[in-house]
């Protein structure tokens, strides 16, 4: 009895060690941290939500992407820093943080740089914006793709802007950029940079008279109840980037990042519809709310920005003339 009793303690214990190997060869799954200054629904998450499904049924769940949004790991800048050092796996920002680091990508911070979206999207998919993403692995970076951002235009709380000198006197945040804080000092506004979970309060104190962004950001935000004019001058399509931290890249299988890297270019063309359809319903909730949108003299805001212009088409001179080609 003692035999067989201890021959089933035996097997017992011989299935419990063949659990535990078995719970060894079974991996807990690779989580990425992306983080993101906007909610949920916003379109450059919603982009990023499209690339983890897509790594999620191409590993088998191996990898796993988890985003933090509404700037819950702190500013854009803080992000672009994380990343670089490896603190954090990914982080979905605007392209005017990354130019701070790299300077060739502030070319795609120049005022009426594309004709239109084709153009657009010919230079941010072809041989520019794949050099440009490239680049910035110097810089511990890996530059997934570009996301749709639109056309960025000025509002405020004080009047509607109809032409360039309509600006002058106002107090307008701008991205911490250099390129843009000398834009609008150009038009003949004084830029503030502020962080963009900042600028709400500061529209309600009165710190600021306005600022700069694309329709869904001015909804979302709510800044469209402190400064109620938008005007559509379309100074600037700046892209949103997908960041990856090169130390974290790195320490994945070659397989796995092709599998992210051709799963984020997938990602693009989702990202541009949700866009395209957000972008027409917060126009659509803006206009019930009794938002006042105006055109503006488009020519006379080409016209006074050309010098600001001239300044930079030596700096960024192959740049240039390569994105005029891709017309």
């Amino acid at each position: 009895m003692k035999k067989v009793y201890g021959l089933w303690l035996g097997i017992i214990f011989l299935v419990a060690i063949s659990a535990g190997f078995g719970a060894a060869r079974s991996p807990a799954p690779i989580v990425l941290r992306c983080a993101d200054v906007h909610a949920f629904g916003y379109p450059t998450i919603e982009g990023v939500r499209y690339l983890d499904q897509l790594v999620r049924k191409r590993t088998g769940g191996r990898i796993q992407i988890k985003i933090y949004p509404e700037s819950s790991l702190g500013p854009e800048k803080s992000v672009v820093e994380m990343v670089k050092l490896g603190l954090l796996d990914m982080g979905r920002v605007s392209m005017t943080e990354v130019a701070e680091v790299d300077y060739r990508l502030g070319v795609l911070i120049l005022p009426y740089l594309f004709e239109n979206d084709d153009h657009k999207w010919n230079v941010l998919n072809g041989p520019v914006g794949k050099a440009l993403l490239a680049g910035l692995s110097q810089y511990n970076l890996i530059g997934l793709c570009f996301q749709e951002a639109g056309y960025r235009s000025f509002y405020n709380s004080k009047r509607p802007i109809y032409r360039p000198e309509d600006l002058k006197g106002l107090k307008l945040r701008v991205q911490p950029s250099r390129i843009m804080a000398k834009l609008v000092e150009s038009l003949g506004a004084s830029p503030v940079p502020i962080n963009y979970g900042e600028v709400y309060a500061a529209l309600s104190a009165g710190v600021i008279d306005g600022a700069e962004n694309n329709i869904p950001s001015y909804y979302t935000s709510g800044h469209y109840r402190v400064a109620r004019y938008f005007s559509f001058d379309r100074h600037a399509s700046i892209p949103e980037v997908l960041l990856f931290s090169k130390k974290a890249w790195m320490n994945l299988k070659e397989a796995d990042r092709r599998i992210i890297s051709n799963a984020a270019q997938e990602s693009v063309d989702y990202q541009r519809r949700q866009w395209a359809q957000f972008e027409k319903d917060c126009y659509r909730k803006l206009e019930d709310a009794g938002c006042q949108f105006n055109e503006v003299d488009l020519e006379a805001f080409k016209a006074a920005v050309a010098p600001f212009y001239r300044d930079y088409r030596e700096k960024y001179r192959g740049l240039i003339e390569s994105i005029e080609k891709a017309r």
